[in-house]
Parts: C-alpha cells; structure tokens; sequence
C-alpha cells in the first residue's frame, strides 16, 4: 500500500506537466499609439505566410508558437518583419511601428523589443477583440 501511494505521489506532476503548454514560446505582438489614426486602422499579421490575426495601435495579441524559426510579417512583406529561432518557454515582444504617409499612417516594421519595454508597453495596452483573431490555435489575448 505504501508503494503505491509513493508511485501515486511521483506520477501527478508528470501528468500535471503534460498538460501544460510549456512546449511553446509565448510572443506578444503590439502596436502603440500613432500620432494620428483616422478611422480604423489596422493591418493583418502573418505568421510563415499565414494570416493569424489583425492589430491595430493601442492594442496587442498572444501567439503560441512551436520552437524553431519562425517569421512575423505583414501581407506585404517589403513592409517589414521580423525572422527568429524560438526558445520553448521563453517570452518575446514584438513591435509594430507605424508612421505618416502623407495624410495616412501605415506601418514602418517590426521590432524586437526588449523584454522590460515590451512588459511596460503591453500594460498601457489592449488585447485585440476576438473578431480579430484569425486563427485560434495560435493566438490568444490572455495567458
């Protein structure tokens, strides 16, 4: 009986640790504010070429992504974006920024930012609306 309890005893956090998604890197992609934005604006983000989900200023989305390298962009990649190895467990934040054109702003890229920045910038922020989530097996707007 006392064998069994010990067994019993070392198993739950093996089962405990296969539930969690602790296979994945967490990345936050944002955008802060424009200087000025008419209307809605906003712009689709890819990832690999597939769309995952729209952002627009003030606002932020979660992507789950397997370890290896991966690439965030927008539809037209001569806009920017960023290519990188992911770590499993580990944070990353990217940034969009945008800039005037004209009477209209559009985006200017993408930047890693470091992790203290980017957890200061994603507190002064939303999550994008779930209308905006394109693909639900990779984004998330809460951990």
């Amino acid at each position: 009986m006392k064998l069994l309890l010990i067994l019993a005893l070392f198993a739950v956090p093996v089962i405990a640790q296969q539930k969690t998604p602790s296979n994945k890197a967490i990345v936050f992609v944002y955008s802060n504010a424009t200087t000025t934005t008419v209307g809605q604006l906003r712009k689709p983000v890819f990832l690999n070429g597939k769309e995952i989900a729209d952002v627009r200023p003030e606002h932020f989305f979660i992507a789950r992504v397997d370890p290896g390298k991966h690439f965030f962009h927008l539809k037209n990649k001569k806009l920017g974006g960023v290519e990188k190895e992911f770590k499993v467990g580990e944070t990353y934040y990217i940034k969009i920024t945008w800039r005037k054109n004209g009477f209209t702003v559009v985006p200017d890229g993408f930047l890693f930012m470091p992790t203290e920045n980017g957890e200061f910038d994603i507190k002064q922020l939303r999550p994008i609306e779930q209308g905006n989530i394109k693909d639900t097996s990779i984004v998330t707007t809460s951990l």
